[in-house]
This record gives structure tokens, sequence and C-alpha cells, in this order.
């Protein structure tokens, strides 16, 4: 299991220079410098790689400690041995974007034209260009296909594109807290952002090298990001209304609060380590980034991508909403790609995806097994402890294993309201199904992912839409029918998505809740509805018959019907005598 301790290995950042890269407004820049850093040993098959992106201020040295400078990298709680990106396994790459500042080619480079920095007459860049150059350092690394893409904020922006730009060159990706395209909002404060930069007197049109910086200006733009990246519940928490080293209010504009401390602090910090003239070319190429462009539609813009995606976002990020994350995954459920998705709850905002690394290492770890496992070969992870735990789920529920035993080998199947996965796992490791899973609870959507199973955290009452038609061979709809708010809606969603529906529910006919309710005059409590009325997350109570007549109404073929009373079948009577009912089916007489 990784964990969220930080490695402590030595690392040093490595630069390789191409002789030129074309850019998308048409101009070709030479002798184009990469800053990187690897982690990791690249295998035999070279299947093992890595591509990890960093976010706007970012840099190289994503993990370990460097040799430069002491410190360790932005991400090192996620990359090194054991971890989520576990370098005793995976071959690791991070590399500085084109436009930085941090060895990579920009405009604070020399220009081989004139020999003085480039300055504003670096040319305007996109995030297609950073993918490009980063696309030229991986062939110089000898790697023909990356096992996954992935990275926050900027560098999940990244990781999308590779999937567009090269889908051959992708088998997964791991985008985090980051969008499609820029809304008019977050457009809007890198403007800020920019003008800030340029009020500033020293800025000098950009050509400040041998002069003072923009240092006030900068600072004032890095405040304002910080205050984006932020959350007002971890603002809250953190500072407060408590005051800087005094008692009382100053009455001059001086700084009085701790969190106007705190802002000057982030603005003169990153002042000493970042160049203005890389946040105006950054922060452009951000706004300018929209993977719908040249596309019907942003499901179109995906139409050839061979990766699997996995898709993480954050309840209190404001900066990045998860409304965009989920722009994403329809886009990519249209076009009936593989795509896990799940909303971490955290107060910590955009920052989030820096902070809270535990739940995403458990999540990012399985997805990755389950990625390698695949492209290798390596089959079943039956001596794995998930894989242990679904076989317990299967044993100790007979609907599923009755379930199981309907499912065709080598189907495509999805289960709504897959809890923890462990049904998909066992059909995954024991029928080698193509399996995905919807579920509306966030703490088993992650457990499933840590599972390797392909889970999308959703509520099914709203349907499947963006699934295509026959887009599966079966759908299955274990022991959630009575909890849907709109079962028929779901059953004929079922119906249209999969070419056969499997449904299992409790069966409300049972003597005993019959008896209970006859007796008591009360909403029966048994051990087939173990919750009182006012806890029971059931809305409907259907009874075998209930379900039956309903399929004749629709015009919907009953293919089997399976009745269970505990362990065993029940042959004779099953409105009366079974608890459970499974009932496979197909749309039409």
């Amino acid at each position: 299991m990784p964990t969220s301790t930080e490695t402590t290995f030595a690392v040093e950042t490595q630069i390789v220079t191409f002789p030129s890269l074309t850019l998308d407004c048409g101009v070709t820049l030479l002798d184009v410098d990469v800053a990187y850093e690897t982690y990791g040993t690249l295998d035999a098959t070279r299947s093992n790689a890595i591509l990890v992106l960093h976010a706007f201020s970012g840099d190289a040295h994503a993990a370990g400690i460097s040799k430069e400078t002491g410190q360790p990298g932005w991400w090192s709680p996620m990359i090194g041995p054991g971890l989520a990106f576990d370098t005793d396994r995976y071959f690791v790459i991070s590399s500085n974007v084109l436009g930085g500042c941090r060895g990579t080619t920009g405009p604070g480079s020399i220009d081989p034209a004139t020999g003085q920095p480039y300055g504003m007459r670096f040319p305007v860049i996109t995030v297609g260009d950073m993918v490009r150059l980063q696309k030229m350092l991986i062939e110089y690394l000898g790697i023909s296909r990356l096992l996954a893409v992935t990275g926050g904020s900027m560098g999940g922006m990244q990781a999308l594109a590779w999937t567009v730009a090269y889908p051959e060159a992708v088998a997964a990706a791991i985008p985090i807290a980051a969008t499609c395209r820029h809304s008019a909002q977050q457009i809007a404060f890198n403007e800020v952002g920019r003008q800030a930069v340029m009020a500033d007197p020293d800025w000098n049109e950009g050509d400040y090298y041998d002069l003072k910086p923009p240092a006030r200006g900068l600072a004032v733009a890095r405040m304002v990001g910080h205050i984006t990246y932020m959350s007002d519940a971890s603002m809250r928490e953190k500072f407060g209304r408590r005051l800087r080293d005094k008692d009382a209010f100053g009455f001059d504009f001086s700084v009085d609060f701790e969190v106007e401390s705190y802002l000057r602090y982030r603005g003169s910090q990153f002042v000493s380590r970042f160049d203005a003239n890389s946040y105006l070319y950054i922060t452009k190429a951000m706004d300018y980034f929209d993977l719908s462009a040249g596309h019907s539609s942003l499901a179109a813009a995906f139409e050839r991508t061979q990766a699997r995606f996995l898709v993480l976002s954050f309840t209190s990020d404001w900066l990045y909403p998860t409304y965009q994350s989920l722009e994403t995954v329809s886009a990519l459920r249209r076009c009936n790609i593989d795509a896990a998705f799940c909303e971490l709850t955290s107060h910590y905002g955009h920052d989030a995806f820096l902070v809270e690394t535990g739940e995403q290492s458990e999540m990012i770890a399985g997805f990755l097994d389950s990625v390698y496992r695949s492209g290798t070969g390596a089959g079943s992870r039956s001596t794995s402890a998930g894989s242990y735990q679904s076989e317990l789920q299967i044993s100790s529920r007979p609907d599923y294993a009755m379930i199981a035993e309907l499912v065709e080998p080598g189907s495509r199947v999805l289960d709504l309201g897959c809890g923890e996965g462990e049904l998909l796992a066992w059909l995954r490791d024991h029928k080698g199904i193509n399996g995905r899973g919807v579920e509306i609870d966030p703490n088993k959507i992650r457990r499933a992912i840590a599972l390797g199973v392909s889970a999308y955290q959703s509520d099914i009452d709203h349907g499947l839409a963006d699934y295509p038609d026959a887009s599966f061979d079966f759908v299955i709809l274990s022991q959630t029918l009575q909890e849907t708010r709109y079962p028929l809606r779901v059953l004929r969603e079922m119906l249209r998505v999969g070419k056969h529906a499997i449904v299992a529910f409790p069966n409300f006919g049972h003597w005993s809740t019959r008896l209970s309710h006859l007796f008591s005059g009360r909403a029966p409590r048994t051990e087939l509805f173990p919750y009182d009325w006012y806890e029971s997350p059931n809305l409907h109570f259907l009874t075998v018959h209930d379900f039956a007549l309903l399929c004749q109404s629709q015009h919907w073929t009953i293919e089997r019907q399976i009745f269970l009373r505990g362990n065993r079948q029940v042959r004779r009577l099953p409105n009366l005598l079974s608890q459970v009912a499974v009932f496979s089916m197909r749309a039409g007489a």
C-alpha cells in the first residue's frame, strides 16, 4: 500500500538541447533546451515510463532531494519507492515546460540570433507547443509509448493534450484538478496578474534582464494567484482574522492581519525564483488552451484517443471546479472511453492536489497497476489483497454469485451502484471482462479505483445519456433498484446502453415481510429490510410479481430468473419464499 512518506533520494536536473522546434504560431525556435529529471529505471521493454507534468509555477524537480539546492521535489510525497508513482516499478520523467525559467528555453533564455535574452521577442507559445517539445524529449529517451501522463492544474491540461495529439503514444492519463479549456473567470484572473506585471515601471517592456526586475508587479500577480489556489475554509482555518505581531490595528497601511503577511511573503518568495516574462507567456498559453478547438465538439477531440483515464477533482477547488472535470469525463463517456472519476473531499482548494496526497495515492496506485498489467499481459491480480477481498465478497453474496454466472467471459460490463467494485474486480480477474462502474458514494469509489476498477462517481438517477446505444454487453443493477428515485427510467437506460440487463433486488413479497406488516401494523423491519422507515435507503418496495408484470408491460424479454433464500435457490412460490430475485432480460419480445 502506497504511503505519503517523502523519499530522500538525491537527484540531478539534466539538460538536453534540440536543434529546432516549430511552434503553433508559425515561428521556429532554434537550439531549444529542455530541463528534465528521471526517477527509477526504464525496463527492458521500455513500457513502464510515466511522464509527470508540472503546474504553472513548477519545474523539472518533482521528486527526491535536489543535488543543486537540497530541496525536495514539488510532488515528493507521490513519487518514489513504494509511493503512488512507485519508482521501484516505474520510470518517472519530469521536465520544465517550454517558456519556463527553470532550465527550459523561455523568454529569459539567450536568443542565438542576437546573443541577448529573448524578452518579449520570444514568440507566443501554446500548451500544444509544450507537449510537442515533451514528445521530442520522450523520443530522445528511447520511449515510443508512455504508460501514463499525469499532472495537476496546468499539468493536467498538458496530460489531456497528450492523449489527443499523440493517441498512440499514451496508455493512460491522470489529469488532476484540471480543465479542457479555461473559463472566462480563469482568463480574467490571469489577465489581472499580467497587468500587474506590465504596470510595474521596472518591467521596461520585458527588457529588464540587466536591470532591476519588476518585482512589485510580479509579487502582486502571485498574491492574486495564490488566493485562487486556496479556499475560504482553508484561509479561515489558517488565518482567520488574526492580527500579525500586534494586539490592535495600526490604523495605517502596514501589515495588520496574518493573511496579509502571508500573501506578501508568498509574493516576495516567488519573485526570487520566477521570471516575470515567463509568467506572461505561460498564463497566455493556458488561456489559449482549448482541447475542442478544431473539432466539432469536445467529444470529437477524443475520438482517436486510446488511453484509459483517471480524472480527479476536489470539492473546495473553485479555480478549477469539479464541473470542468465532469465536462471532460462526459466527453470521454460519449466516446465510450474507459474513464474513472472521483471528486475528493478537501478544504484545501486548488492546492489540494499537492497537499491531499494520501487518498490520491491509493487510487493512482491501483489504477496504474491495472494499466500496467493489462499492457504487459501480466494477467490476474489474484495474489493481491484487493482480489482476495473481492473473493470474500462474492462468496458472501449469493446474488453476486448468480450474476457472475450470467455474465459471459470477455464481455463489456457496466455495474450501476458498483459499491467498492468487488464484483467488477472478480469478473475482471476470473472472466476477463472489460468493466466500468457507477457509484454515488465517494468513499466506495475511492476503494473501487484502488482495486483497479474503472469506477465513475455519479447518481444513476441522472441517467446514462453520455453513453452511446449498445455500449455494453451486460448492465448490472444489484440491490440498488429499490433505492433509485426513477426506477423505470433507469431500467430503460440500462436496456438502451446494454444488450442485456441483470437486475437483482430484495423481494418485498417474502412471507416474513408480509407477516411483520400484518401483525405489527408498522413498516416491516426484518432481516431482509433491517431499517427503520425513517432511515431506510429504500424508496420503492417491489415484489417478484411486480417486476415480472413490469417486464411484461414494457415488452422486455425475461431471459432467466433466479430466486434465492439465503444461499439456496427457490424453485416454488418465489413471490412468497424468495428473499432475493435476479432477473436477466433484454429489450423487445
